[in-house]
């Protein structure tokens, strides 16, 4: 199974910026330059995003001239539902998480490896440096990869394939980085809680502690600004 990369999340982020700011085909984006400052990502990084936008119609790279939007701009759920309260889309997509990720869950807590636990545990480490760098990029990829191993782990296909080609609403929408640094502090805690039932084969304890972590998430999307 593909996993998450960040040029993934790059290209979340540009969808995102395409989306919030109500651009149309023929607007021009901002620079290659002003992106890998913005991001914080090297140019190979930032290329495989552009490269995966291009590909799925997004946006089209004018070599010499710059990055616009395409005639073909079909690919965000965002842009085709023309949200204009982010904060309610967010909710949302929280109620469309909570009935995925909890089935996932119980699933993935009977079914799971030691192999995969330690996969998920490795990505919550991931998690805790990145944010010690304050690096939100990096903090998105854990957490994202995180939540799409214990898909993975639940061997429900179907789930596996759904979460995938929505992902990028689930885990890129939030406003600013500090909105999304915000969200994360409050749930991490949760996400410890949630992988220590999973391990202990514990579905009521995991499914409780998927519940308190999706109260926190909502508390701070309600609060946000």
């Amino acid at each position: 199974m593909k996993r998450l990369y960040l040029s993934d999340t790059v290209a979340g982020e540009i969808g995102s910026y395409i989306a919030e700011q109500r651009l149309s085909a023929g607007d021009r984006l901002p620079s290659v330059a002003e992106w890998m400052q913005r991001l914080r990502v090297g140019r190979s990084t930032l290329r495989e995003g552009l490269k995966r936008l291009e590909a799925e119609g997004v946006i089209q790279v004018v070599n010499g001239k710059g990055i616009y939007v395409s005639d073909q701009q079909t690919f965000r759920l965002f842009s085709r539902l023309q949200v204009t309260d982010a904060r309610r889309h967010l909710l949302e997509m929280l109620d469309v998480r909570l009935v995925l990720e909890e089935k996932a869950i119980a699933l993935a807590t009977l079914h799971a490896s030691e192999a995969q636990f330690d996969e998920m545990a490795q990505y919550l480490s991931d998690y805790q440096v990145a944010r010690a760098a304050d690096d939100f990029l990096r903090v998105h990829e854990a957490d994202s990869a995180f939540h799409l191993a214990i898909y993975r782990a639940s061997h429900n296909q179907v789930l596996v394939e759904l979460i995938r080609s929505i992902h990028s609403e689930l885990y890129v929408s939030w406003q600013t980085p500090q909105d999304r640094n915000q969200v994360f502090d409050a749930s991490f805690p949760h996400h410890l809680t949630l992988l220590a039932a999973m391990r202990r084969r514990d579905v009521e304890a995991a499914v409780t502690a998927f519940g308190e972590l999706m109260a926190a998430t909502r508390h701070n999307v309600e609060i946000m600004r």
